[in-house]
């Protein structure tokens, strides 16, 4: 174990050295051309303009963190959907829930939940349109003009559930010109992908664009014990972008977009052998359905090998997916005047998911999600006064919104191969969740020029919400239990909870059957099952404040502080007791940060860091909770206390022509200050009651110390009309976990190790712009990684990161 130890610990050193040594190769160069006359041989970088105040500015003209992408960056990183910016952005973390659904995480600041209806902690947009829910963001990420990633609350302008930051998608624009592009590429795993854009005018006033993306692949996933594959790619996006322009002072935009998703979900990893300290139910234990022996199937499987490819899933109930998603946006702009701006933007978007998950990682029937069903609407409706008077001293936007989010999921589980489904007499059930979510917001922010170096800045947003939930257990319509002498989940209720729950906490109660397709949930307080429905009302204050002082050309430094909030939130839970229902409050976040931006050696140079500090109050995660019947199971749990602080550093020069490098490095420290959680159970009298111990200085989940990317990309000329292109990235971050645990056996499961990912790009193009053809490679190395390391109730699983990959992409603009 001691060599295990210092191997691990080499493991991180090594790490940190070939990190810091990427970065120190980038910087070095950099350094020495910022030292030369502003005169040497090099490229003046492209100025970024960004939308993060919600009007266009350079982007080092922004006192805020923001790291923005433009569409050719986008292209060449290979970036296909938003979780794929986590390669560029160090800090920003996604992985997927167990349901595939992306959760976001930034600087430490994220929210790890199964449901569909979770919102998230940063804030997804797309053309200033929100993308409320995690899930619309799957496949929007084509055919953009750029990302930007802001971090740091962001609630005065973006709202509730931008604690961490928000992120931007830009989509291209239609042209007042004809172009048109295709692009095709083919990759390891019989990779397909076909995308391509037609834009230009329509009429006088009317410019269009069309873009799709078509995208195939076999499987990627291979099972360990059989002769089997999951994991293909299947889907289409498309986009429909209108500008039109009837007056000099009117413009109106419309989106139209949408994708379709039949790709496989990814199978869990088994990552150890399951031992008897793991099972819900201990081997000895006898219920209606048996007795759980050593001799439990589940104990017998082997882990998977430490290879990204291998997992395992029940053959006799395949993971599927088939979602769609449509969003349209109509924005309107009508100058009222020279100064003022009128804006309007109005949003709907629509997602169907169908789909089946398999947890366990095993190919046994520990807990396959069969049937996982969800329907979500949102409907948002914006409206600001704006001054567009770049000169003036004063400058500000008032405005207000209404947002109305609805959600449905459904999920159908079965599991007669757990060890509580051994015991128990039941091994299957289903649970359902509805919810409707309802905001207003009135907000303003300001700029003000005290001379024309210093600048105060001010941002406020009053919000009033309300959630409302439905949740539900109840008997799998359907289902037959394996063995006939078990009673199934409604018989097992009105069995035992008379007989055991009944007397020891509704003494004097009568208890009323629980009827057959009806939830099973049990109120803790009067013993009586039925659904659980309970509305959650919140107002909250986001604001914000800073100063900008420009002490002379290229340089910016500012000082911020501001407070978001995150709404309170319902699960979706496989719930015997109504506990598991309740509500969590709502976050919120204080973040004190300074910066500098700053342009050296004529532009060639782009150097700009911060350092942040976060009080972090009632962080909403997933936790445990212990059912008197069931034992430990999952509750959302609000962490009292918590706090973050960092610093960051972003490099981007162009030391000599056709060389552009860039390294960006975070460090993060975020620990749980006051927290009493469940850590075990105790028996009295036949019951099951929590154990707790004190959470403080454990670290938050997704929160890596530290985090680097770097790349280089050079071109440089074959002939008068073709240039070659040569470059490559590297990824880095130490360890992070993927739930805050106390145990070291539990805090080794839960462990994502550290891991460097490279990628390596080269090809032709044509000087006018007119070809491309290019090879490309993503994980060259091949490293083993996962994204998340959790409990599937009996296992403990991983999610991988996908293995090495490598095709070849030809682009053509006509």
């Amino acid at each position: 174990m001691f060599q295990a130890h210092r191997e691990t610990r080499r493991q991180v050193r090594r790490l940190r050295l070939l990190a810091t040594g990427a970065m120190v190769s980038v910087a070095l160069p950099t350094i020495a051309a910022a030292q030369e006359a502003s005169g040497a041989a090099g490229s003046e970088l492209a100025e970024i303009v960004v939308t993060a105040q919600k009007r266009e500015q350079r982007l080092q003209d922004v006192g805020l963190t923001v790291s923005a992408f433009g569409g050719e960056t986008l292209a060449r990183e290979t970036v296909n959907s938003v979780a794929d910016l986590a390669r560029l952005v160090p800090g920003l973390d996604v992985t997927p829930n167990p349901s595939g659904t992306p959760v976001y995480t930034l600087r430490g600041v994220g929210f790890f939940e199964n449901s569909l209806s979770s919102a998230p902690d940063v804030a997804l947009y797309l053309d200033q349109a929100p993308l409320a829910l995690p899930a619309f963001s799957a496949l929007t990420a084509f055919d953009l003009e750029r990302a930007e990633v802001l971090k740091g609350p962001q609630g005065t302008l973006f709202g509730t559930n931008a604690t961490g930051g928000a992120i931007n998608l830009i989509a291209a624009k239609p042209t007042s010109e004809f172009r048109a592009g295709l692009e095709a590429t083919y990759g390891r795993f019989n990779t397909a992908r076909l995308g391509g854009f037609v834009s230009g005018p329509i009429a006088d006033t009317l410019n269009g664009r069309v873009a799709v993306k078509f995208n195939r692949a076999d499987d990627w996933q291979r099972s360990y014990t059989r002769d089997d594959t999951l994991g293909k790619t299947d889907d289409v996006a498309g986009r429909l972008l209108l500008d039109w322009r009837p007056a000099d002072a009117v413009r109106v935009a419309l989106n139209l977009n949408g994708w379709l998703n039949r790709s496989d979900p990814q199978a869990a990893q088994l990552a150890r052998r399951t031992t008897p300290e793991d099972l819900q139910a201990p081997i000895g234990s006898t219920g209606f359905g048996g007795t759980v022996t050593a001799g439990l199937p589940l104990l017998a499987l082997p882990a998977a090998p430490r290879d990204a490819r291998t997992a395992n899933w029940d053959p006799d109930y395949r993971p599927f997916r088939d979602d769609r998603f449509y969003q349209a946006t109509l924005s309107l702009n009508y100058d009222l005047s020279e100064a003022v701006t009128l804006t309007s933007l109005t949003g709907y978007a629509s997602l169907r998911q169908r789909k089946a998950s398999s947890y366990s990682g095993t190919d046994l029937p520990a807990f396959d999600q069969v049937a996982n069903d969800a329907d979500a609407h949102d409907f948002s409706q914006e409206v600001r006064l704006a001054s567009t008077d770049t000169a003036a001293r004063l400058r500000w936007l008032v405005g207000g919104n209404y947002q109305r989010t609805f959600s449905y999921e459904n999920i159908d589980a079965i599991y007669p191969e757990a060890s509580t489904g051994t015991r128990d007499g039941f091994s299957a059930n289903s649970f359902d969740s509805r919810q409707v979510f309802k905001q207003w917001a009135a907000f303003a922010s300001f700029e003000y020029d005290i001379t024309d170096q210093l600048k105060v800045k001010a941002g406020i947003r009053y919000s009033d919400s309300s959630r409302t939930a439905a949740n539900r257990a109840y008997d799998t319509p359907g289902f037959v239990e394996p063995n006939p002498n078990s009673p199934g989940l409604t018989n097992f209720f009105n069995i035992v909870i008379p007989a055991v729950y009944v007397p020891i906490f509704c003494p004097g109660f009568t208890f009323t059957p629980v009827v057959h397709g009806e939830s099973i949930s049990i109120d803790p307080e009067t013993c009586v099952s039925g659904t659980y429905r309970e509305t959650l009302k919140e107002d909250n204050l986001p604001w914000s404040l800073g100063l900008d002082f420009k002490p002379m050309d290229g340089l910016l430094l500012y000082a911020n502080v501001s407070r978001g909030f995150k709404g309170g939130a319902f699960p979706l839970a496989n719930a015997a007791s109504q506990e598991q229902y309740f509500p969590v409050p709502q976050e919120k976040l204080t973040a004190f940060e300074g910066g500098f931006k700053s342009n050296l050696a004529g532009g060639k140079v782009v150097l700009n860091g911060a350092a942040f500090y976060y009080d972090y109050a009632n962080k909403q995660t997933r936790g445990k909770t212990v059912d008197p019947l069931f034992g430990a199971l999952e509750q959302l749990v609000s962490i009292p206390e918590s706090r973050t602080y960092g610093a960051e550093l972003d490099l981007t020069a162009a030391p000599m022509r056709g060389l552009t490098l860039r390294a960006s490095a975070t460090y993060l420290d975020a620990k749980i200050e006051a927290f009493d959680g469940a850590v075990g159970t105790t028996s009295v009298g036949g019951l099951l009651f929590p154990v707790r111990a004190s959470y403080d200085g454990v670290r938050l989940p997704f929160a890596p110390k530290f985090a680097a990317s770097a790349s280089i990309d050079y071109e440089f000329p074959v002939s008068d009309d073709v240039e070659g292109f040569v470059g490559g990235s590297f990824r880095a971050q130490t360890k992070s976990y993927g739930s805050p645990q106390l145990a070291p056996q539990e805090q080794a499961d839960a462990t994502i190790k550290g891991y460097g990912l490279l990628n390596l790009r080269a090809g032709l193009q044509a000087s006018d712009g007119r070809w491309k053809a290019s090879m490309w490679g993503l994980n060259v190395t091949d490293t083993h990684y996962w994204t998340n390391s959790l409990r599937a109730f009996d296992t403990i699983v991983r999610y991988t990161g996908r293995p090495a990959e490598y095709g070849v992409t030809l682009e053509y603009n006509f």
